[in-house]
Parts: structure tokens; sequence; C-alpha cells
């Protein structure tokens, strides 16, 4: 590439080679832009000049943690966000010349507004979710809250662009920060699969994803085991909470029948084709929170490119999808009867049907257009700078 060839800083404090969101940025950027990539571990992708894993994963000890609290309870937020590694991210991003900053989530945002004061450069925030919720009780949570809300709204004046996963968070950042956000999806690329034959003596539901407590997984659980017998269900599970994944297959141990297996997480490149074996992907996510009751997840859209029918709660944009193209069925409530009841209605007939529209919704439903957005964006807040 030539010197004149635009320098892309990209950031976000995650394993980038696992960020489905940043796999889009760079595979949007890549090939006409040089890109930096920062973040917890390298991106390992081709097209990526500068593949850096300067983020350290916190882990706290005792007396860090009573300093951190600390300081959130007399909002001392320089304080805690300026740790000895963020300070070091920027010293050493600081000596390179950017034209664009894209920020992910609000972790890195204060590195990126101090970098484009700096440069002069203009940042696009990709928020992802809708992170600014109060997850727990008690006023340690409430203060880390003020923390978190903090680092947008004191460093979203810098921000040209912003971006989030679904019209329903669009229209939570608009009310409740003034922040306007396009919609990019979390569509993955398209996948060349068909959908594979049921059989009606073993109908294979799965799901796949994080250990995640407030997504009451054990929903799935005993939902399924209220099933017939021709229903197994598979958990792919990545080990966020040990506790938790732990507390699931003592639940599993403790039911009529041993059709739920919990198995390791699929390595993220392996998603689709592993999951096109199955017959219906199942999510119900409890809406513990705001971000949890308006998410529209990864996850849909890889059961999509999987071709696989669908089992959700009434998660709204979910919901929207799964009817418009008729893929699956939607249960009434998050209850374990609800979600039961409604798998149960299928017919083979019904999922063999699901499954053969899929194939519609993934023509449709898959990142290219994210893809075109991405690249639209960057280019008009590149064309402004010039």
């Amino acid at each position: 590439m030539s010197q004149s060839t635009p320098h892309i800083l990209i950031l976000c404090k995650t394993k980038l080679h696992s960020d489905p969101r940043v796999l889009k940025q760079i595979a949007a950027l890549g090939d006409q832009h040089v890109i930096t990539c920062v973040g917890v571990e390298k991106s390992n992708q081709l097209n990526v000049d500068y593949d850096l894993g300067l983020f350290e994963s916190e882990v706290a000890s005792v007396s860090s943690r009573i300093k951190h609290l600390v300081n959130l309870m007399t909002k001392r937020y320089s304080s805690i966000y300026w740790t000895l590694n963020h300070k070091r991210v920027y010293r050493s991003l600081r000596e390179k010349k950017y034209d664009l900053i894209i920020c992910n989530e609000t972790e890195s945002l204060p590195i990126a507004d101090r970098l484009a004061i700096e440069q002069n450069i203009p940042i696009y925030c990709d928020l992802h979710e809708f992170y600014l919720v109060d997850k727990k009780n008690g006023r340690s949570s409430k203060s880390q809250l003020d923390f978190e809300k903090w680092l947008l709204l004191n460093h979203k004046q810098r921000v040209s662009h912003f971006t989030t996963v679904s019209p329903q968070i669009i229209e939570l950042y608009k009310n409740e920060y003034n922040v306007d956000c396009t919609l990019l999806t979390n569509a993955c690329k398209k996948y060349d699969l068909v959908p594979q034959p049921i059989s009606a003596n073993q109908i294979k539901l799965v799901c796949h994803g994080g250990a995640i407590r407030n997504r009451k997984i054990e929903t799935m659980i005993y939902a399924t085991d209220m099933l017939s017998d021709v229903y197994t269900l598979d958990l792919f599970l990545a080990e966020n909470n040990s506790e938790y994944l732990n507390d699931l297959r003592e639940i599993v141990k403790t039911l009529r029948h041993s059709r739920i297996t919990i198995r390791p997480a699929i390595p993220f490149d392996k998603i689709q084709e592993t999951i096109n074996k199955y017959d219906v992907g199942i999510y119900s996510l409890f809406p513990t929170h705001l971000n949890n009751q308006y998410a529209l997840p990864n996850k849909l859209f890889e059961f999509i490119q999987g071709r696989l029918a669908v089992a959700i709660g009434p998660t709204p944009a979910m919901a929207d999808i799964v009817r418009e193209y008729d893929i699956g069925t939607v249960a009434n409530d998050f209850t374990v009867e609800s979600l039961a009841k409604s798998i149960s209605k299928l017919s083979i007939e019904d999922i063999s049907r699901y499954k053969q529209n899929t194939n519609r919704a993934a023509e449709e439903l898959n990142s290219e257009n994210n893809i075109k957005e991405i690249r639209r964006i960057v280019t008009e807040l590149l064309t402004k700078t010039q």
C-alpha cells in the first residue's frame, strides 16, 4: 500500500480473534487500509498490518478491589480508568499517526478520545450492545454503573458516528443518553450449507455460547426435560463462569432423563458447520436487564446460517425476525412451561419447513450488508477530514 493509504486504529478490550464485530471491521477494511488492531489477544487476521495484544485482562487483588471501590464511591473516575496498563497502551499507540479510530464498546473510549484530540482525527464508536444497566443490587453496583456512564458521556463529544445491534437498543441510547446510533446487526457471514433431514425418532436441539448466569440457561434444560423422549439437547458452553457451569452440570444430573449433554465450546470458526447437524436452535434469553430484553445476538444469525429451525423466548428483536422469515416458534413468555409448550406443538413437518425457510433468511441476513455499512461510514468520515 502507498503511504497515502489511510491508517485505521481498531481498539477493543477483548480477544480479537473471537470477537465477531471486530472481525467484521477487519474484513470490511483490511484490504484497502493500513490496519492496527489492539486487544487483549491478537486478531490473527492476515489483512491486519499491526496486530497487538496490549490490553491486559484485569485480575484484581483484594487491595486493588478495595482501592477501586473507594475510587468509585468518591467518583475518582479518571484514577479508576487510567491504570498502568491503559497508560502503557496509550503511550505505545501515540507513536504512530492514524487517520481514524474505530473504538469498540466504551472500555477503550478514553484512550481513543485522547489520541483523537492529539492527532485531530475522527472516532467511530461501535457500542455493540447496551451495557449501561445496573445488573446487581447495592450501592457499589450503582457506583460502578455511574463509572460506566462516565466512560460514554464524558468522552462522546469527539465521536463522529455510533452504531449498535438492534432497533430497540438504538432507541435506548437515544432516549437515555441522547446518542444517535445507526443499525449494525450481529449477522455473521453467509455459509453455503443445506438443512439436514429430520428423524422422527430423535429431534436434536442445540444451544451454544457463554455460561453466563443471568441468561438462565437452566430454563432450556428444564424445558427440554419436559418434552417427550424424542428430544435431545446439546449445550456447547464456554467457561465464562466455572461455578455456574458446574451448577448446570448438577442440574442435568438430577433430571428424569439423560437426554441433555453439556459439551465444550465450539471454536468460533466452526460454529455453523457444527450445529448444522442439529434440528432446532433453542435460546430463551431471560430479560434480566435491558440489554437482554432488547438483544439481537450472534446466536440467532448463527442458527440461521446453520440452517436450523429456531425456538426462542419472546425477545422482541429476535421474535420479529423469526416471525418475518417463518423460521421457528416464539414462546409466550420466559417460563420453562411456555418454552416447552411452544416446542412440543411443532410437528416434524413444521420443523422441516422452518429449516427450509432459513435458506431465504440466510441469503438476506448475513454480514454482507454490515460490511458495506462499515465501509460507508469509514469512507464518509475519512472524506470529511481531507
